[in-house]
């Protein structure tokens, strides 16, 4: 094979490996995130809670910063993925979320609802959803 037919081959392999991550990361980019609070039993004391929307949220909730700061920019795991919700308006309610490059995925909307849980966990008040 000649070095123009080597090194042809070498650039297409390339970039079809970049091509073939490509679809990882746009289905991990598709995240939806539910968000709302929940007495965490710790302290007592409500927080904003994460989980992944559509699934079951209890017990599977990222517990984030107390109901008495904002739910926006903090940094949270879902799914093997690092996300934050952000732009919250004055009523700390979240406009979007964004992977950690900053990127938005989805903007949230609010969708008010009572989770119940069980096995002595403190069931969850939902705020929104953001898909």
């Amino acid at each position: 094979m000649s070095f123009s037919k080597t090194l042809l081959v070498s650039l297409l392999l390339a970039a079809s490996s970049t091509v073939l991550a490509s679809p990882a990361m746009l289905e991990s980019r598709g995240i939806q995130v539910g968000y709302g609070q929940q007495i965490q039993t710790s302290d007592q004391a409500n927080h904003w809670v994460v989980w992944i929307e559509g699934q079951s949220a209890c017990p599977a909730t990222q517990t984030l910063s107390g109901l008495n700061t904002s739910p926006c920019n903090q940094v949270f795991t879902l799914a093997g993925g690092t996300y934050q919700l952000t732009n919250c308006n004055g009523n700390n309610e979240p406009q979007a979320v964004a992977d950690q490059d900053g990127n938005y995925i989805h903007t949230c909307t609010l969708n008010h609802d009572k989770i119940n849980c069980h096995h002595g966990e403190h069931d969850i008040v939902k705020h929104g959803k953001c898909t």
